[in-house]
């Protein structure tokens, strides 16, 4: 897989783990109709695009260290490795957007924003760093074998 087929997967969960943890949150927590839910989404998207890149960035990474390592190591590897970092973020960026919603109902406007706002720094951060390590370790104990390599030893 190449790396620009990471960042295509990796694009489309973020939208999908954005957008439904904020559509979700909305209709559970604050108990709006689908309608509102996605005006109140549609809304907020285009008021914090700025935002919205900084929550990008974990994905983005993730998909960058998952690339690099599938030109070294099996792609089976790279692969599990990039499931999972990508099943964690989603995780915390659903737990994220159901906190936000949390403490808009609380009136803690500032505890809302920060639930959301922080996910990449406190989550994502460290997920790169972990996941740099795992595919470090990954290179070194499952590499691909190289074309040379095979050669001498058939």
């Amino acid at each position: 897989m190449t790396t620009r087929a990471y960042l295509l997967i990796a694009t489309g969960v973020f939208i999908t783990a954005v957008t439904g943890s904020d559509l979700i949150a909305r209709m559970t927590i604050a108990g709006n109709p689908l309608g509102v839910a996605l005006a109140e989404h549609l809304h907020w998207a285009s008021l914090t695009v700025a935002g919205i890149a900084f929550l990008f960035v974990p994905f983005v990474g993730v998909a960058f260290i998952c690339g690099s390592a599938n030109r070294r190591t099996k792609t089976r590897s790279a692969v599990a490795l990039f499931v999972v970092a990508l099943a964690v973020l989603a995780y915390f960026y659903y737990g994220g957007f159901q906190a936000s919603q949390h403490a808009m109902l609380d009136k803690k406007w500032t505890a809302a924003a920060l639930s959301i706002g922080l996910l990449p720094f406190f989550i994502g951060l460290p997920l790169l760093g972990v996941v740099a390590i795992a595919a470090a370790v990954l290179v070194l104990i499952d590499r691909r074998e190289t074309v040379q390599a095979a050669s001498l030893n058939s």
